[in-house]
Parts: structure tokens; sequence; C-alpha cells
């Protein structure tokens, strides 16, 4: 018995953890090494007199300088050593990484629930029953869940449980549970949830079975993402792409893929077809005199009456671009084509548009080409229903026109002109240079024209001023490109001021067109408005044909640009037949010589005569004189010599863009 007593007191000498006995004399003393290595400042001391003998096991504190120590104390009775004089033992294990370790995982856990509640997405654990151990806030938001017993029931319980609007979810959740269960992988499917309010929800759903080593199922972890606006955003997108955003009608891309496919499928069944192109007539005319906005609802309701007509009669209809529309019309050929499509036309515009302010009653022209008959290729019949429009304009009293091959190529050439040329428009393909001008007595810049430049989409269609102008013309396009020129010449002369500190007059070329347009003086004075160029730097050039067409409604429009404080400029003097009465009429500041007349003024004695007529007059009128076209000093000096004002030509300086320009500005040029 002794010597097992000596093994059990060694025993106890060599246990790790401390421990302290309690003697007769109730006082607390080290049994074992580990106690004795206790610190011996009699704090332990302190904690284990409050500790009752019969207490059970329980956590005691004990701080050794800045660490604090957590011991488990347990009573271990009566010391089992007879002849001691201890009459019980308290074992006392350090738990202070467990104790840390337990603290850590539980602010990791709190940091965890932390993120899964601050995920959008639905996230949800089930064990292999199918029941709920673990839902973030979006998962108890999503099913009103919040607030009631949720953890530990099945799909079927909480169907009971939550609003019975959600029993068909859980249902399908069951079953999309039972898949991923037998698949053995993650599977992705889209739930539609609907919510209490009526509102329908699209989610994309992950569910993640989870097997134990044995292979046995664990748990199932799904996550689900709302992805309704995503799909909402997607359509919308995928809207715009085929459709016209003002009038929601097919766009130009769409209608020639699925005319193409309609024309291939008539091909099969052995049917005809019609490709119809339709403007408004004048359409610019009503940007120009109510602005865009009133315009807009002209083309919404042109696109409204065009949507109905393509319902009722099984036709595609789209908006090309501007006022311009496009139908393909099945089961129509030349027999019957023109009367249908003009009866529905004159139909068409034959109510009033009705603006916020009055009600305005319009035309359209139509052109018509078929299909097999014409070509069979939509593009191309694109292009010959718009050639075929181009003459129903010239014949105002049949609206619509047929294609025939006896319309010239450059018909179909201006077609397509003209059709890149909107699209330019839109795209702003079409950009500016300038040319200097020369002060004849100091010799230095102190003026520009601006020149218009075209990037043409096609490089096919690419050609100078001299040729795209007129398609502008033509079209009435020039007075929205007119008045774009307009209002960033004037921006670039202001700009150029503030950059050099001198001012700078810009000449802007003005067309017919543009003159005879409703507004043109309003677009001037918006011009400066938006450019901030004094009035006086802002010349405006316009040609003797610009003033025939109309001379009351030129002279009317002309008077009120001039009470703007904006210079007048009379281009190709001498080349028209009315210039002398256009002088005494109009109250222009400068004539500018043709340079017809300055090419050959050194050898040819009748142009040399004219050029000092036309001096003489305009300096007999107070008028001052530019000579463009001037290539040669001699040139410029024979006509500095008949009192010429300023100089314009390749031999003071090419258009160039406004970069080139700048350090010219102001410059005395040799």
């Amino acid at each position: 018995m002794k010597v097992f007593h000596q093994d059990i007191t060694h025993w106890l000498e060599d246990w790790p953890e401390p421990l302290i006995g309690r003697d007769a004399d109730d006082r607390l003393q080290p049994i074992n090494r580990a106690a004795r290595s206790m610190p011996q400042d009699g704090q332990w001391e302190r904690l284990l007199e409050a500790v009752d003998s019969h207490s059970p096991p329980r956590l005691i504190s004990h701080a050794v300088g800045e660490r604090q120590y957590v011991y488990r104390h347990q009573s271990l009775g009566a010391h089992p050593d007879p002849d001691a004089d201890l009459r019980e033992l308290h074992l006392l294990r350090d738990v202070t990484r467990e104790q840390r370790a337990r603290a850590e995982l539980a602010e990791n856990e709190r940091l965890v629930r932390l993120l899964i509640d601050a995920c959008p997405d639905v996230i949800v654990i089930k064990d292999a029953a199918g029941r709920w151990l673990l839902a973030n806030q979006s998962a108890l938001d999503l099913f009103h869940l919040e607030g009631l017993p949720w953890w530990g029931r099945d799909d079927d319980a909480l169907a009971e449980l939550t609003d019975p609007g959600f029993r068909d979810v859980f249902y399908h959740c069951r079953q999309s549970d039972h898949r991923a269960w037998a698949a053995r992988e993650s599977r992705r499917t889209t739930e539609v949830v609907i919510s209490m309010t009526g509102e329908e929800h699209v989610f994309d759903v992950i569910k993640r079975p989870v097997f134990n080593a044995d292979g046995a199922r664990h748990a199932l972890i799904v996550i689900a993402r709302d992805i309704t606006t995503q799909l909402k955003t997607q359509a919308e997108y995928e809207d715009l792409a085929i459709h016209d955003e003002l009038t929601h009608l097919y766009n130009r891309r769409f209608f020639q893929i699925e005319a193409q496919r309609r024309l291939e499928e008539f091909g099969r069944e052995n049917r005809g077809a019609a490709v119809v192109m339709l403007d408004i007539d004048r359409f610019r005319t009503i940007n120009d005199c109510h602005g865009h906005d009133p315009g807009d609802q002209v083309i919404r309701q042109t696109a409204d009456r065009l949507r109905e007509l393509g319902a009722r009669q099984d036709w595609l209809v789209a908006r090309l671009s501007g006022d311009e529309f496009a139908i393909l019309a099945g089961d129509l050929d030349a027999r019957d084509g023109l009367e249908v499509i003009g009866h529905e036309l004159r139909e068409l515009m034959r109510r009033s548009f009705e603006l916020e302010t009055s009600h305005l009653s319009l035309t359209a022209s139509g052109g018509i080409a078929y299909w097999p008959a014409h070509s069979r290729h939509i593009s191309q019949l694109l292009s010959q229903a718009d050639a075929a429009m181009f003459e129903a304009k010239k014949n105002e009293r049949e609206p619509v026109a047929e294609f025939s091959p006896r319309l010239s190529e450059r018909q179909l050439w201006r077609s397509e002109m003209l059709g890149a040329l909107r699209e330019s428009l839109e795209n702003d393909r079409f950009h500016l240079v300038y040319q200097i001008q020369q002060d004849a007595l100091g010799l230095a810049v102190t003026g520009v024209e601006s020149l218009l430049r075209w990037d043409a989409p096609d490089p096919q269609l690419q050609c100078g001023p001299q040729e795209f102008i007129p398609f502008l013309e033509q079209s009435g396009l020039i007075v929205e490109v007119g008045g774009w020129v307009m209002t960033e010449s004037a921006c670039q002369a202001a700009r150029w001021g503030r950059e050099t500190g001198q001012p700078v007059t810009v000449s802007v070329n003005v067309s017919s067109v543009q003159l005879h347009a409703p507004c043109f003086a309003d677009r001037v004075a918006r011009a400066l408005e938006i450019s901030g160029l004094p009035p006086a730097l802002l010349e405006l050039e316009l040609t003797e044909s610009a003033l025939v067409h109309d001379p009351e409604q030129a002279a009317t429009t002309l008077g009120a640009v001039r009470d703007l404080g904006v210079r007048l400029a009379l281009d190709d003097f001498g080349t028209g037949y009315s210039s002398l009465s256009y002088l005494k009429r109009f109250s222009f500041d400068r004539l500018k010589i043709d340079q017809g007349f300055v090419r050959d003024i050194l050898g040819d004695r009748n142009d040399l005569e004219i050029v000092k007529a036309i001096i003489a007059m305009g300096n007999a009128l107070s008028l001052e004189i530019i000579a463009e076209g001037v290539e040669t000093t001699d040139q410029r000096d024979l006509l500095d010599s008949l009192g010429c004002h300023s100089f314009q030509g390749y031999l003071i300086g090419r258009p160039a863009c406004a970069e080139t320009i700048r350090p010219l500005l102001g410059v005395r040029l040799l």
C-alpha cells in the first residue's frame, strides 16, 4: 500500500496541471510541480479561498501582469494519502488558449454572419433532411420569415409557417433539391418567385450538395441571386438593338435583316412583294418653325399610323432615319402596287397632325420597288424605292412612284448619296477647315472663311463640296448642316479670339435653301448666343442665286440678320445677272470678286477691266473688296494697286484645320 501511495504521489507530482491542497487548518498548499511553478503573488490563493469545495467545475481568472489566465477549477475531494495532512484537493486547468480560441471562433462566426447578412443574394444551408440550418437576412426578407421559428424546419413546414403564396415556391425548391442531390454536383437553375405585392422576381439559383467522407449526404448550400433587373435591362438593350428609340418601330438594321428573311420565304411560296420608301414632305420646315419637339410629335404620330397599317395588312414597317420610313408589303406587284400604296399613303396623311398648340396638314411622298422583278436583295430594293420616291417628289399631283429601269444610274447614286449624307448628319461625319484672309494694308491675317468637308461612310461616295453640297440643298439637309456650320464656325472664331487676344472675323457660306428656310435669323441669333462671338465678327456670304429666288423674303430675312449686327458679303460678284440691283437693294458690307476674274487678270484685259470696275464701284459705295483665288504675288500686287482691301487664295494659305490656322492669326505674311 505504501508503494501504491508513493506511485500516486509521483503521479500527482508529474501531473501537468496545478493541484492545490487544503489542509486541516483550511490553508491552501501547492501539491505538485505545476502548482509550485505558478506565480507566488497570492492571487490564486485568494481565488481558491472563494471556491466552495462542493461547487461544480467552473472557470476562474488569474491575471499575471498584463496577461490574463483562465483556469477551470474542479474539486477532487480528499487526498488519496490517508497520512497526508490535507483534507481535499483542487485541480486547476489552464484553459487560456482554449478560451481565446473559442472567443476568436465566436468573433469569426459573428463576422461571417455579418458578411452573409450583408450579401444581397439569398443564402440558405440545409441539412441532409432538408431542414434549414442557416438563412441570411435576404432569405428571411424574401420569404417573410423574420421573427418566425424557421430554424430546423424543412420546406414543407416553412410553407405552412409563412405566407400561403410561397407554397408553390417551396414545393419547387424541394423538387430542385432532390435533383441537386441526385446529380451529386452543383446545379444551376432559374426560379420565379411572386412577392406578396404581386411582383414577379426571377432568381438565378445555384445548389451545391456537400457529402461526408463516406459519401453520405451532409448539407445543401443554396445561393440565389435576383436577376429581375438584369433581365429587364438586357431585354431593353435587345429591344433597342432592333427598335427605333423615338417611335419603337423596327430600325434600319433589323428591317433589312427581317425583310430579307421574309423575301426568301416569299420566294419559297412563289409570292411577290413591294418595298416602299416614304418620307414627309418639307419636314425640316416643321423643325425650323416649331422646334424639334413638335417635329418628334409628327414622327411619332406618323409611326403610330404606320404601325396600325402594318398590323392591319401584315406588313413590316420601320423607321430608317429622320422622317424616312420603309415598308415591306407582301403579295403586291406592278399590277396593283401603285394603286394600293397610293391609297394607303393618302389615307395615312389625310388626318391632320395634332401638336400641343396647333394642327398641321402634311403630305408625304413614296417610292416602290418590286421583289423579285427589280432585285432580290433588300439593300438594292431600298435604293431603288428611294430613287422612285425622289421621282414622286418632283410630281406633286401623284404622291407615289414606281421604280423603273429607266431611272438612270445617276439617280440611284443620288439615292445612295442622300442616304449616306443623312447617316453622316446623325453620326457627326462633317467637319470644317478654314482658309485665311489677308489684309492689304499690313498683310496680316485678320479673318478666315469656314469650308465644309465630308467624311463619307462609303469610300466610293467620297467627294468634294462641289458635289455633296448640292445634294444637301436638294434634300433640305443643308438647313441643319448649315446651322451646325454657322454655330461651329462662330464658336471657333470666339475660341481663337480668347486664345490670341485678337478679334478674328469668320465668313460662313449661306445657301439659298438656308436663307429661305423659316426662322433663318433665329438660327443666326442662336449661333451668336451659343458661341459668345461679337456679331460684327460673323460674316455671312451669299451668292446672287440665293437672292433671286424670292427677293422680297430675302430682303426681310437679311434685314433681321443686319439688325443682329452681323456682316453680309456678296459672294462670286460679277457672275450673276442682277448684281447692281442687289447692291442697291441689300445692305452688303463686302464684295467678293469671283476667282474666275482673278485667275487671268494678268493676261486677259477684259478680266482686268471688270476687276477695276468692281473695285471702283465698291469703293464708291464704301464697300470692302476681297479677291478670292489669289495664287501669285503678281496677282496680289496688281489687286493691291487697284485698291483691293483683302486677299484669299492658295498664295495666302490653303484650307487647313483650326490647329494649323491658329499660329497664323494676326501674323504678317509676305
